[in-house]
């Protein structure tokens, strides 16, 4: 009989199977530690896995014709999977030039003009800025920009999705003056003294002020944008991601799922991509919201596995880096100053319990302290519920709460005391959170809440160890994204200077790498077939260059790279042999 099997071989693979969330209750489970049980080969075939083991047990099961390839001692873990990301927007944003790595915002205004002296004459300079590593880090105004780029609009978008800044042509196309109201949660513009806006506007919806000035991308732009998107995750071993507020800038909800499609039919994109339209895009916050199927009954069936709908997105505050987090004091470097709720704690509640009767899982951006209260007491609100099955075919084991029952996340859950970790335990709400932010701008995050309070930041350690399901992602394009970035920032828990936030939070990376495998999946309700490499479940398989579970491999200075990225059981990245 012939196997037209691929086996993998010679190497070191981590199954990820029988491991739990941290090393010491996986090693009580029987497994080395949280990377689960080791193998030294693997077997697939179509997008199925059909054997794990050693090399004695798989090579046998290869006949003529199959795909034998030696590891040559490299190492095959789970396809990475990404909860929180921005594929669609990361595709666009990848032909903007980034400003930030400059000395000072001088340096970055000169490349700014270099780069507008190259577009088209009535072009508008699109590009993003990061100002936080500037020696003095503070926003571009529309006088700076207009200094350097007089004669053509400009609109740079911050890094974290939570500002922008426009110059004097950019403001005036898109009739930004001294009447334009602010809207709380949505935007807010800054004014000087005079009444005049500066350039800057701060929120959640700061550049949607600007979309019917700016010139809108076209089908074919959108399409492309989720290929290139695609080529790049698969280049960083994700595997499957999520398009956090799908939807957004602008772009609409039935443009970005058109976009998707396209880009799937054309045979562009490899990854499964869940859709999470932002909630509020979907109507006002007293009106009943449409049910997933409404939303995914716009994609074609054949595609509907590939692009599911299931969970929606909300927002109870801003971003730390640009101070519209929602805290509970004031910010350390703005006295009098606690940042934005999206919106009010009142508004939220209605919000999250009207997506949960309409069936979806919701999911809430939250940074600041306060804005945790906020979207814990309306979890709370939802009451029990019966104990529902699961994805992965057992009962839930906090399914006695609804957001247990539906895993409900909080997305990002920076900033944690104690109590408010006890809490979040008791409604066995899921984490989705960011550990490259910390790698990004950890020493902001201290100017901006000073040393006692920034030891609270992404408290990895104790959320584990108060049984709270932990997925991790990267909210790309906030920053790089590449998964493993995401677990060396786990292992470090440190600022761009070197200083951590708070060791005893630090995780080892089995503990990371099980959090963006097993416990993405879950949170994705994938964890069915996906987010371990063991027996029927599909083959969605990444080889790395070193073992990531190797503290030395890291210490090096040649930390492991991703060598292919095996999606479905089709190679889309790299070499396998």
């Amino acid at each position: 009989m012939t196997h037209l099997y691929t086996v993998l071989h010679g190497g070191l693979v981590l199954t990820l199977d029988g491991a739990a969330p941290t090393d010491a209750a996986s090693r009580a489970l029987g497994s080395p530690d949280a990377a689960g049980r080791r193998a030294t080969a693997v077997a697939f075939a179509d997008d199925r896995i059909l054997a794990v083991g050693s090399d004695d047990e798989v090579l046998p099961l290869a006949g003529p014709g199959s795909r034998v390839l030696d590891l040559g001692g490299r190492v095959v873990v789970p396809g990475f999977r990404d909860p929180h990301a921005h594929p669609l927007g990361e595709g666009l944003d990848a032909g903007k030039v980034l400003t930030g790595g400059e000395p000072d915002l001088r340096a970055g205004l000169r490349r700014l003009s270099d780069v507008a002296s190259r577009l088209d004459p009535d072009a508008w300079l699109l590009a993003r800025y990061d100002q936080t590593r500037w020696r003095d880090p503070r926003h571009p105004t529309r006088d700076d920009l207009d200094r350097a780029i007089p004669d053509r609009p400009v609109l740079l978008a911050h890094v974290s999705g939570h500002a922008v800044a426009a110059n004097s042509l950019a403001l005036a196309l898109a009739r930004v003056g001294p009447a334009t109201e602010d809207v709380a949660g949505r935007w807010s513009v800054e004014r000087d003294v005079h009444g005049e806006p500066t350039g800057i506007v701060t929120g959640t919806e700061a550049a949607s002020l600007f979309a019917d000035a700016v010139p809108a991308p076209t089908a074919s732009d959108l399409a492309a944008a989720v290929a290139r998107d695609a080529e790049r995750l698969a280049a960083h071993g994700v595997v499957a991601t999520a398009d956090a507020d799908f939807g957004s800038d602008g772009i609409g909800v039935e443009r970005a799922s058109r976009a998707y499609v396209a880009a799937a039919e054309a045979g562009r994109l490899h990854q499964s991509v869940s859709l999470m339209p932002g909630l509020a895009r979907l109507g006002p916050p007293d009106a009943a919201p449409p049910a997933p199927a409404d939303i995914s009954g716009g994609i074609p069936v054949d595609l509907r596995d590939r692009l599911p709908v299931r969970a929606c997105k909300l927002k109870a505050d801003g971003a730390m880096t640009t101070r519209t987090a929602w805290l509970r004091e004031d910010f350390a470097d703005a006295p009098g100053w606690r940042g934005l709720m999206v919106e009010d704690a009142g508004a939220l509640r209605v919000r999250v319990a009207g997506a949960h009767a309409a069936g979806w899982q919701v999911c809430t951006h939250a940074i600041g302290d306060a804005a945790v209260d906020a979207i814990c007491d309306a979890l709370e609100a939802l009451g029990t519920a019966d104990p529902v099955t699961g994805a992965g075919g057992g009962t839930e084991g906090r399914a006695s709460t609804a957001a247990a029952a539906r895993r409900h996340r909080i997305e990002h859950a920076m900033l944690l005391d104690d109590v408010t970790i006890e809490r979040i335990a008791r409604l066995g709400a899921t984490l989705s959170m960011q550990p490259e932010f910390v790698a990004w701008a950890g020493d902001t995050y201290r100017a901006r809440l000073g040393d006692a309070r920034v030891a609270r930041m992404n408290r990895y350690r104790s959320v584990l160890a108060a049984g709270i399901p932990v997925a991790f992602g990267s909210d790309r394009p906030v920053v790089g994204g590449a998964p493993l970035d995401g677990i060396l920032a786990a292992v470090r828990h440190e600022g761009p200077s070197g200083r951590p936030l708070d060791a005893g939070e630090r995780l080892s990376a089995a503990e990371a790498l099980h959090a963006w495998t097993v416990g993405a999946a879950r949170a994705m309700w994938a964890e069915a077939d996906a987010g371990r490499i063991a027996v029927g479940m599909r083959a969605d398989l990444v080889v790395l260059s070193t073992d990531p579970t190797d503290p030395a491999a890291w210490d090096r200075g040649s930390a492991p790279a991703v060598a292919a990225t095996v999606i479905g059981g089709r190679l889309v990245h790299g070499d396998l042999g």
